[in-house]
């Protein structure tokens, strides 16, 4: 597992480099990982290096010289989408602008008074990594397809009609719905926010009156019904797996 680690304070890298090391040797056995740790002075230095899918996390300060922790993460994004990002900082003033290049989690400097945010950031991370390979065989014209749940952003039914939708497609499958979303909310990300559909949460910017809005800019319903347990329930994963 390689770990990028920028900031423009040596110091500071070395207590986050010492911190997450200590992690992952409690934690080894469980997890089985061995972090590799690249450091970085700058945002520009990281961004001028940058290859996409060669980091599986990036440990990033808000407050650099020059190039932010925010404008490093949204260049980032640009280059990579599926990149993981903590962010360290000495305030909250940015933390919605965190959130908006969605970090994992924003911790609070000196990292040592917040090590139960920084923990439970790091264990999000790792869960991540293992969900990342989870996934599930859908039945369509041109016969079976495995996608990885990660990348399904919600299905849903209608007329009889069932429909995968991705970031980048739509494909029609056939097969129940009910077995699908079954099988999918077996992975705490899903949620069945409708009647006959089934969100991935981690595509959900924030809920607006009766509708989620999602990455991919498409607005989905919000169970009316079901609305007070269909928000509380996103909320608690949110609020989950920001480590707060």
């Amino acid at each position: 597992m390689k770990i990028a680690v920028v900031d423009d304070l040596a110091q500071e890298r070395n207590e986050i480099i010492s911190l997450v090391t200590d992690y992952f040797s409690v934690r080894f056995q469980q997890f089985d990982i061995t972090p590799e740790f690249c450091e970085y002075e700058s945002g520009e230095e990281f961004i001028d290096g940058f290859m996409p899918a060669e980091f599986d996390l990036v440990l990033l300060d808000i407050y650099m010289a020059e190039l932010t922790g925010i404008e490093t993460a949204e260049k980032l994004l640009l280059l990579d989408k599926n990149i993981k990002i903590i962010f360290f900082t000495t305030s909250t003033e940015h933390i919605l602008e965190g959130y908006g290049v969605h970090a994992l989690s924003y911790i609070l400097k000196p990292v040592t008074k917040h090590m139960k945010a920084f923990y439970k950031a790091l264990d999000y991370f790792v869960e991540l990594l293992n969900l990342d390979k989870c996934g599930i065989t859908i039945k369509t014209s041109s016969g079976d397809m495995f996608v990885l749940n990660k990348n399904i952003v919600y299905i849903e039914s209608s007329v009889r009609n069932l429909f995968f939708h991705f970031a980048s497609e739509i494909v029609q499958a056939s097969g129940k719905y009910s077995d699908y979303s079954k099988a999918l909310r077996e992975d705490h990300r899903f949620l069945e926010c409708y009647r006959n559909l089934t969100v991935n949460m981690d595509y959900i910017v924030k809920p607006i009156e009766n509708d989620f809005l999602l990455k991919t800019g498409e607005k989905i319903p919000i169970s009316r019904r079901r609305k007070a347990e269909v928000i509380e329930q996103y909320t608690t994963y949110f609020i989950n797996r920001r480590g707060f």
